[in-house]
């Protein structure tokens, strides 16, 4: 385990070399730069990435301009590591969609856009390879494990009785499936919580996350997301009435105030729990112009 910097709130990310064979890279970043300086990068002949967030890929243009490796991504996150400028600008403006009918003010949102767009500066477009079923290392054969939600691309990686798990399985931090649901239905709470029952399939020694400490019990950790989705769900549900309310009114109920930062993953949380909540028919949708909804 490799720990990179980030000038992200999520802190270092994890990236590992196994044997010839690099899983992540970083973001485009000084800190970054300096650690990775420090590694034998030219054994490098493969990067996979485990998804297209620029923490995980940002420097895999780097390491292949200096060693002439492959980079493999899985095809749903194909065009967000090679050609992610333009994505993230069409991203942007999604999300300033969203967010203008969350009932945020106009404020918010001129900020938040201005906020995301500074993400360009973490990362460059690479040229990639899609990912197959396994990828082969000096270590041995890798399983490729398609695990959406995170990403509509998010890949596990698995080696024997160890897997490595990017951002689909984290020790601490709660795993956003949401964001990316607002224009990719191979994301959301439902797709998210599929792939970590997948993953509760394998009989694993350990797990090696993205970010954070080494998971030694991954069924305990998977089983508290699951109960910890339930409860969020039935927060939400408890913050709403007969009167119609904004998507904002629901979100500061159940998280209070968020952020700049993190208020698109908070809207984004609640806006998931109640589309789920709308077909199980608990919840309706009283306007589509401006998100307002109630019991």
């Amino acid at each position: 385990m490799i720990r990179i910097p980030t000038p992200f709130q999520v802190g270092d990310v994890n990236i590992y070399c196994v044997g010839d064979t690099m899983i992540d890279t970083g973001p485009k970043a000084a800190e970054a730069y300096k650690i990775l300086k420090k590694i034998d990068l030219k054994s490098i002949k493969n990067v996979v990435i485990t998804h297209g967030h620029v923490d995980h890929h940002g420097l895999a243009f780097y390491i292949k301009e200096i060693t002439g490796c492959r980079v493999f991504v899985h095809k749903n996150d194909f065009l967000p590591v090679s050609d992610y400028k333009n994505e993230l600008e069409k991203k942007s403006k999604d999300y300033k969609e969203f967010l203008g009918k969350s009932g945020i003010s106009k404020e918010v949102v001129v900020l938040f856009e201005k906020y995301y767009k500074a993400f360009k500066d973490y990362g460059e477009e690479c040229e990639v390879e899609l990912l197959k079923d396994t990828c082969e290392t000096e270590n041995g054969l890798l399983q490729v494990i398609h695990t959406p939600g995170h990403t509509g691309g998010s890949c596990c990686f698995l080696l024997g009785d160890i897997l490595y798990s990017g951002d689909t399985l984290l020790p601490t931090i709660s795993t956003n499936p949401s964001i990316h649901a607002i224009f990719d239905d191979q994301c959301g709470l439902k797709n998210y919580q599929e792939s970590l029952k997948k993953i509760l399939e394998f009989d694993l020694k350990k797990v090696l996350p993205g970010h954070g400490h080494v998971i030694e019990d991954h069924r305990k950790r998977i089983h508290k997301i699951l109960q910890e989705h339930t409860e969020r769900k039935e927060k939400v549900a408890a913050s709403l009435s007969r009167k119609p309310q904004t998507l904002l009114e629901v979100t500061e109920k159940v998280f209070g105030k968020v952020p700049l930062t993190e208020v698109l993953l908070a809207l984004a949380e609640c806006h998931d729990h109640l589309k789920i909540l709308e077909k199980e028919g608990v919840v309706e949708v009283v306007e589509e112009e401006v998100y307002y909804f109630r019991l």
